[in-house]
């Protein structure tokens, strides 16, 4: 009798630990679910080899071994694997959206703080205000022709305030005479740039008459564009097809979102496997570049406006495998019709100017004030007719 009350425990349990696997895979109750997932699952697959015989309960007990064995590697990860840098920002300020895949929910003011994961110091805080076209606030003339800045957060300006962020001191060098827009978001790239005027998403905004589009960049773009950085499921996808930029829909959509999302979801893939995938060959690079190369063709055939395009270094071994350089890149964005600058700040680096926020990497505002100064000049003595009268 004892016997039989103990196998139908057993078997009761079964159901038990079924449901708790769900739960935690469909709820996400707590950051380290996913170890407790794999925990589970071993507890139950040891359960069905006991009440299993013969070449059943082999094969069990080879998949409990396997999910012990994800249990230890989930376990060592969520010990070894860099925390999240420490940043809270105001819940909402980036959702999913159609087109961008992601973007700002409402107009509004974001707080943003990051600090240090290990001392709990401050690395930044900044206020990210939100206009009523979902973009960040600039401020500048209301009406007339616009210079229009597009980009990701380097562009939207991470960590700095509303009157340090690249359009803004650009607009100011201008004594805000003349529309300057900021159309860049954290995370975006050039299939953004690109699925931006292919769409017509801010032709509203931009006006009728647009004198310049700028878009800073650089070779790391290419992780996004070739939709390996983790946060690019739901960004546009581009492809070459018989030499040209093709879009595909989402990075990921279907069964491959759902993967991807679960992957991602694992403290394990995200430090033992996510860091060889970022990594870039050649493919990825003639992607990212025919991606801008695209994007400067439409700015030109459909708004009648140049492309500028402050372009930053990398290390060369950032670079090494793709058979690409920094020069090679520059040079075929020139051939294309891009004005091409090199705002990497170099010099001034090794003169001693911070020009990244420390413990994080996005431009210092004097980095900004720094490339906004290149802008200014460039404009003024290479474009005639892009700055209003008497901004020249």
């Amino acid at each position: 009798m004892a016997r039989m009350i103990s196998s139908a425990l057993q078997l009761a349990a079964i159901p038990i630990l079924v449901g708790l696997i769900v739960w935690l895979e469909l709820a996400h109750p707590f950051p380290m679910f996913r170890l407790a997932t794999f925990i589970l699952v071993f507890v139950l697959l040891v359960r069905l080899a006991f009440a299993a015989k013969g070449k059943a309960r082999d094969f069990l007990i080879v998949l409990a071994s396997t999910a012990f064995g994800l249990a230890i590697a989930e376990g060592a990860a969520n010990v070894a694997e860099p925390k999240g840098g420490g940043l809270t920002i105001t819940h909402g300020w980036s959702v999913r959206q159609p087109i961008m895949g992601w973007g700002p929910d409402h107009a509004g003011t974001a707080h943003a703080e990051k600090r240090d994961p290990k001392t709990n110091a401050l690395i930044y805080k900044a206020d990210y205000t939100i206009d009523s076209n979902l973009l960040r606030e600039t401020h500048s003339i209301d009406h007339g022709p616009a210079i229009v800045f597009f980009g990701d957060s380097y562009t939207f300006g991470d960590g700095i305030q509303d009157n340090e962020t690249l359009p803004q001191v650009f607009a100011d060098s201008l004594d805000r005479k003349q529309r300057v827009l900021n159309l860049g978001f954290t995370g975006y790239s050039p299939q953004q740039f690109l699925r931006e005027m292919e769409t017509s998403r801010f032709d509203a905004v931009i006006g009728p008459d647009p004198k310049l589009f700028v878009f800073l960049t650089a070779p790391w773009h290419a992780e996004r564009t070739a939709c390996k950085a983790y946060w690019t499921p739901h960004a546009p996808h581009y492809a070459l097809e018989d030499g040209k930029i093709v879009y595909k829909g989402d990075c990921n959509e279907g069964a491959n979102l759902l993967l991807r999302e679960w992957l991602e979801n694992s403290a394990a893939y995200r430090w033992l496997i996510e860091p060889y995938r970022h990594q870039l060959n050649h493919d990825d690079v003639d992607v990212y570049v025919s991606t801008l190369e695209a994007a400067v063709k439409l700015a030109k055939d459909k708004y009648g406006v140049p492309t500028l395009i402050p372009y930053l270094r990398v290390p060369p071994e950032y670079l090494r495998k793709t058979g690409f350089t920094d020069d090679a890149i520059m040079a075929r964005l020139r051939d294309a019709g891009a004005i091409v600058i090199d705002a990497s700040l170099d010099a001034q680096k090794n003169a001693g100017a911070v020009i990244s926020i420390q413990g994080d990497g996005h431009p210092t505002p004097l980095a900004n004030r720094l490339r906004a100064e290149m802008i200014t000049n460039y404009i003024k003595q290479n474009m005639s007719g892009v700055l209003l009268s008497g901004l020249k």
